[in-house]
């Protein structure tokens, strides 16, 4: 057994039908499935815990801005299934392009190289005439604080820096200035 809440549901059961019928060998069997699984649980936590320590020991960041953005939600949990997010994209910019906001949203966006995230349509408001902003947020493009996080120190693994940003925050992009070479994590407050 994997470890989870349905596992020891499914063992309290059965030690309450060994109980009831009084099976001795069949209650300390089931007992014992159910230290393993909980040993199992356990395990699992301690073990995510010193990942998190270690992630967390490797990363540096400095909070250096937070700017309004406008961001296209999605309405998705599992949105790598099929093709939601070749959709998702298309959706985006025929919305983008409606909106005379195209321009502007590549332009920002050719400026920071994407390295990882899970924000696929976003874009600073500052930059869009306010009738941009008004026609996206009728196609239901959101708006959002986000904060702008420098990365000071990192082992140069992109996968750590993920792990941590996954740990810390629900959406983000981690994205490299062109100009600059700078790396940077956008921290989505949503």
């Amino acid at each position: 057994m994997d470890g989870n809440i349905d596992d020891i549901k499914k063992i309290a059961d059965h030690i309450e039908w060994a109980i009831l019928v009084e099976n001795k060998i069949k209650l300390e069997e089931y007992i014992d499935n159910m230290m393993d699984v909980c040993k199992g649980i356990k395990a699992k936590i301690e073990d995510a815990s010193s990942k998190e320590k270690r992630v967390k020991k490797e990363v540096e960041i400095e909070n250096i801005n937070e700017i309004p953005f406008l961001y296209k939600p999605i309405l998705k949990e599992n949105y790598y299934e099929g093709n939601y997010l070749e959709e998702f994209c298309e959706k985006r910019t025929n919305e983008l392009n409606a909106s005379q906001a195209l321009g502007d949203h590549n332009k920002f966006w050719q400026t920071h190289e994407i390295l990882k995230g899970n924000m696929f349509g976003s874009l600073p408001s500052e930059l869009i005439s306010n009738e941009a902003k008004r026609k996206l947020e009728y196609f239901g493009w959101e708006d959002v604080k986000v904060n702008i996080l420098e990365i000071i120190k990192y082992d140069g693994n992109i996968k750590t820096l993920t792990e941590y940003c996954e740990e810390k925050y629900n959406y983000f992009v981690i994205v490299k200035e062109k100009s600059t070479g700078a790396e940077m994590i956008l921290h989505y407050d949503i």
